[in-house]
C-alpha cells in the first residue's frame, strides 16, 4: 500500500505543479489581454512567419471554425495581419505585426519568469537531477501511451 500511496502522491504533486504553473502563466497572459490559446497561436505565428490558419489550427489541435475566431481576435487586437501569398491568390499568410512581436517577447518573458520562480524553489545542486528524472517519467509515459 505504501508504494501505491507514494505513486499517487507523486502524480498528485506533478498535477498540482502543472496547475500552479498554468495559473501563474494565465495570470501573466491576462495582463497582456490574451488567453493561453491566443498566446500559443501568436507565438506559433511569430516562430513561423507566413504560416496559414490551417497550420495554426493543426498546431493548437483546434477545428477550423474555432481557429478562425481565434485568428480574428488577434487581427482585431492588431497583433497579426493576413496577407495574400505571392504564389497563390487564395492562400492567406499570417504575420505578426510590430505590436505582435512585442507581445510575443512579453509572452516569452512570462514563461521565463514562471520557470525562474519554479527553479528558485529547487536547490541548484538538485535542479539537473530533477530535470533528468522528469524527462525519464515523460519518456516512459510517452512510450506507454
Amino acid at each position: 500500500m505504501v508504494v501505491v500511496q507514494t505513486q499517487q502522491n507523486l502524480m498528485g504533486l506533478i498535477y498540482q505543479l502543472a496547475q500552479a504553473e498554468t495559473q501563474a502563466l494565465n495570470q501573466q497572459l491576462k495582463q497582456l489581454n490574451l488567453n493561453n490559446e491566443q498566446a500559443r497561436a501568436l507565438n506559433y505565428i511569430d516562430q513561423h512567419p507566413g504560416t496559414n490558419q490551417r497550420a495554426v489550427g493543426s498546431y493548437l489541435g483546434r477545428q477550423a471554425a474555432s481557429t478562425s475566431n481565434l485568428i480574428k481576435r488577434l487581427l482585431t487586437q492588431q497583433l497579426v495581419v493576413r496577407q495574400v501569398a505571392a504564389d497563390n491568390d487564395r492562400e492567406k499568410q499570417l504575420h505578426v505585426t510590430t505590436a505582435g512581436e512585442q507581445v510575443a517577447q512579453q509572452i516569452a518573458a512570462a514563461f521565463t519568469t514562471v520557470n525562474r520562480q519554479m527553479m528558485q524553489a529547487v536547490p541548484v545542486d538538485q535542479q539537473t537531477q530533477l530535470s533528468e528524472t522528469l524527462k525519464l517519467i515523460l519518456q516512459r509515459l510517452s512510450r506507454e501511451s
